[in-house]
This record gives structure tokens, C-alpha cells and sequence, in this order.
């Protein structure tokens, strides 16, 4: 019997599988990562800024938010990589971003920055599918907005449509562009990829010592070492100065440091990534919302109220129980509410802890008190790092909850003498349009939305 083939070179074979997994380690390697997103920044602020100077740059919360350096604005836009692909065309009313449209108004036109498409010469996803058969799907998109529970003065105070005009680095721009060379008959929406396609980026590696990665700034938790945009920016000189051997090290002293003494940055930039954002009042009702708090705050400037509730979110390593309220039922010296701490582990068995009735209904039952009183609740989500995106989903949760209950559709307080509402799936909608009014970046996931509908809707049956 023949004996079987064998590979006449097998160190080829072995050369050629340890340059590909070479390959993949520069790809998720941070000094790759990181100079490659200053190089990307540097086209965005000094190409793109600087030829639409009239225009606020405003990165997209997502992969963008890496390629715009902050500033004392704190202007955002959400949207998905998927929005727009093929057969996903429809307007998504849970990334309306109708908070540019102010913006728009005023400042005639943003540069909307995001990361790159894998074709980033081609318009981005979510505004080339708006494209696609324009009658029937701009007629669709208008009647879905105006049947929505969003506040539209913003939509109706424009007196011209929007136009969107698509740049790349591959794009000729001039420096001497304004809004005032635009026609009368639009506002300009500057649509921005940052990022260079990889044969664009030929030479890079020679020139500046670093392998260039395209859309660097994609799915950061693979590679930042727990690295955010506003603490790289805050820290940028020092990271970027760095060798290869070095920057992990750098990043990890930079992120211990700052969790661990608390200290004031002495930079504007670094004093944004620590500060705390604001806290924002959910139309004209008595809840507020704050993400990613540092300390606890005062009551929110102008509000009339002498009655305030803090509930505190975060989440935790183990599964709450009712008595995990802390000092909760003791008041404050000097009289008044004292906080409410609530906190769940991530996943189903925490989310099954979190909204049992024996542990949500008893501090539901205090913001709803403080509330029918005239009173505010502050549901205050803490700073969780690379957890931020589920402690922010309790914190929505909470807030659905009360705004159901407590509110009519016109954000009017509830009394005595109304009806009792009927909780329904329309209803819980529209009270997490009034929150992406405020927040439109935040982003709550389907299981905790289920758990929310699940929460009320069950308890009329």
C-alpha cells in the first residue's frame, strides 16, 4: 500500500501560519491602534475643521468618538455601523438624534465624524441607505417621526432640508470653504469618515513607524487596555511618546492613577474626561437622569422643588437582595430623603434579582411618593468603566418605570382623580423617546427593555 503524501516543506507551512498570526497581533496592537487614531484625528480636526470652520466637528458615539478630541462642547450622534445596509433602510426612532437639529439651526450645518465603512471612500451606511428608492422611504421615515412621541419644534423650526455631503481622506478639500458657499436651498451635513483605506496608508509604517490599522477606533474593548477617548485624549502626548515596549505600561499606570487618587486633572481635556456629566430633567416631569456620575450632586439649578430623592445605580460582582438598600430608610441631617444605592450583577441572573418586585417595588414606592408629593427624583448612574453600558440600562429602567406610572402623555403628573394608566408597550415607548430626547446616545439593550415591558405589563394581568 502507498504511503500517504507528505508536505515537502512543512517549516513553509509553519513560517507562513506565524506571519499571519503576526499579522493579527499588530492588528490588535495598541501602539498600532492609538497612532493610528492621531493620524485619523489630524485629518479630521486640521482638514475637515478646518474647511468647514463655521460647523461644530461631532463624533459619533461609537467607534467616531476616538477620532474628535474633545472641546468644551458636548455635542454627540448616534447611529449603528448596520444602519442603512442592505435591507435596512427604515428610519430607527431609537437613534433619531434629533438634538443636532438646534445645532443645525444655528450653526448652519455639523461635521458628523464617524468611523470608517470597509469601503470608506463610500458614503457612511446610515446616510447611504436613505438613497435607496428616496420617495417611498422619505415618506415613510416623515410619517413614522411625526406619529412618534418626540418633541418636533426643533423639525418644524427648519425652513430647509438637510443635505448630506460625504468626505474621506481620499476627498480634495479647500480651506477657504464656508457655510456661505452652500446654496440657500439646504442645511449641509458634512458626513466624515476618518479613516484612510488601507492602500491609502502606504508608506505610513516607513515614514512614522507604526503599521497603519483602518477604523482603528472599532470595537476598543479588544485592544485599549480599558482606554477610553476622553482619557486618551486627556493623556495623548504622553501615550503617543511612548515606545512600543512602553505604552501598555504608560496606559496602565495613567488608568490606575486617576482611578486611585481622584485628583484634578490640570488640563481642560483632562478635566473633561473626569468631570461628571450633566444632569438633565426628562420633559417638564420631576425625574432627572445622570450617567456616569463621580460624586453626588446638588439638585438641579432652577428647579423649584424642596423635595429630592437620589437613587444611585451601579453594578456589582453579586446578586442584590431587598436588603441591600444601605442607608436607604434613614434620613439625612438636617431632614429630607437620604439616597437609595441600587446595584445588579450583569446578565440574566442579575437582571432576575434586579427586577423582582421584593426588591424594585419598595424603592419604586419611595420616588413614586417623593414624586406625587411635587418632589424630584435624581436616578444618578456611577462611573462602571467598561460596564458603563449596563449600569446605564438600569438606570433607563428605573426611569421608564416611574415616567409610566407617574405621567400622562402630555409629561403631566398624575393625580389622585385620574385613571389609574393601563401600562402597554406604546406607553413605555414613548417615555424612552423623552429620554433619547436628552440622551440620545444611550442605548438600552432588548433584554432590559423586555424586562422593563415585562415588569409592568405583567402586573395587570
Amino acid at each position: 500500500m502507498a504511503a500517504p503524501p507528505q508536505l515537502v516543506f512543512p517549516s513553509a507551512v509553519d513560517n507562513l501560519q506565524a506571519d499571519r498570526g503576526q499579522i493579527r497581533a499588530q492588528l490588535r496592537d495598541t501602539y498600532n491602534r492609538l497612532h493610528s487614531i492621531a493620524d485619523d484625528a489630524d485629518f479630521v480636526r486640521n482638514e475637515v475643521g478646518a474647511a468647514y470652520p463655521d460647523f461644530p466637528l461631532v463624533a459619533n458615539q461609537r467607534a467616531g468618538a476616538w477620532y474628535v478630541k474633545p472641546t468644551g462642547e458636548h455635542i454627540h450622534a448616534y447611529f449603528k455601523s448596520t444602519d442603512g445596509h442592505a435591507g435596512q433602510h427604515d428610519f430607527n426612532l431609537r437613534r433619531a438624534n434629533l438634538i443636532l437639529l438646534p445645532i443645525i439651526k444655528n450653526r448652519g450645518g455639523p461635521d458628523l465624524v464617524r468611523g470608517p465603512h470597509p469601503r470608506a471612500d463610500a458614503p457612511p451606511p446610515a446616510e447611504r441607505g436613505q438613497l435607496v428608492r428616496p420617495g417611498r422611504r422619505v415618506a415613510a421615515s416623515s410619517e413614522l417621526v411625526h406619529s412618534s412621541a418626540y418633541d418636533l419644534s426643533a423639525l418644524r423650526a427648519l425652513d430647509r432640508p438637510l443635505r448630506p455631503f460625504f468626505v474621506s481622506p481620499a476627498s480634495t478639500l479647500s480651506q477657504q470653504s464656508r457655510a456661505s458657499d452652500f446654496t440657500d436651498s439646504c442645511y449641509p451635513v458634512i458626513c466624515a469618515s476618518a479613516s484612510k483605506l488601507a492602500a491609502e496608508a502606504d508608506g505610513l509604517e516607513r515614514a512614522q513607524g507604526f503599521t497603519y490599522v483602518q477604523g482603528s477606533g472599532d470595537d476598543h474593548e479588544a485592544w485599549s487596555k480599558g482606554l477610553t477617548p476622553p482619557v486618551f485624549w486627556a493623556n495623548a502626548d504622553e501615550i503617543l511618546a511612548a515606545s512600543r515596549e512602553e505604552i501598555d505600561d504608560v496606559i496602565s499606570r495613567i488608568l490606575s492613577t486617576s482611578s486611585s487618587d481622584g485628583s484634578q486633572p490640570s488640563t481642560s481635556a483632562a478635566a473633561d474626561a473626569k468631570a461628571s456629566p450633566p444632569v438633565r430633567r426628562i420633559r417638564r416631569t420631576g425625574v432627572q437622569l445622570q450617567f456616569r456620575a463621580t460624586s453626588p450632586v446638588e439638585p438641579v439649578p432652577g428647579s423649584t422643588s424642596t423635595e429630592q430623592l437620589q437613587i444611585s445605580i451601579r453594578t456589582a460582582s453579586t446578586n442584590p437582595t431587598p436588603s441591600d438598600l444601605g442607608g436607604g430608610e434613614t434620613a439625612k441631617e438636617g431632614g429630607g430623603e437620604a439616597p437609595l444605592a441600587l446595584s445588579t450583577r450583569p446578565g440574566k441572573a442579575g437582571y432576575n434579582a434586579f427586577f423582582s418586585p421584593a426588591y424594585l417595588e419598595p424603592p419604586l414606592e419611595r420616588a413614586q411618593t417623593a414624586l406625587a408629593r411635587g418632589g424630584d427624583v435624581l436616578i444618578q448612574v456611577a462611573e462602571e468603566g467598561g460596564k458603563q453600558s449596563e449600569a446605564n440600562d438600569l438606570g433607563v429602567a428605573v426611569a421608564l418605570i416611574l415616567l409610566t406610572r407617574m405621567y400622562s402623555d402630555s409629561a403631566e403628573l398624575l393625580t389622585p382623580n385620574d385613571s389609574t394608566p393601563i401600562a402597554s408597550k406604546d406607553r413605555i415607548r414613548t417615555r424612552l423617546q423623552w429620554i433619547l430626547e436628552e440622551f440620545p446616545t444611550v442605548n438600552p439593550s432588548r433584554s432590559v427593555l423586555n424586562r422593563v415591558n415585562e415588569f409592568l405589563i405583567s402586573k395587570r394581568r
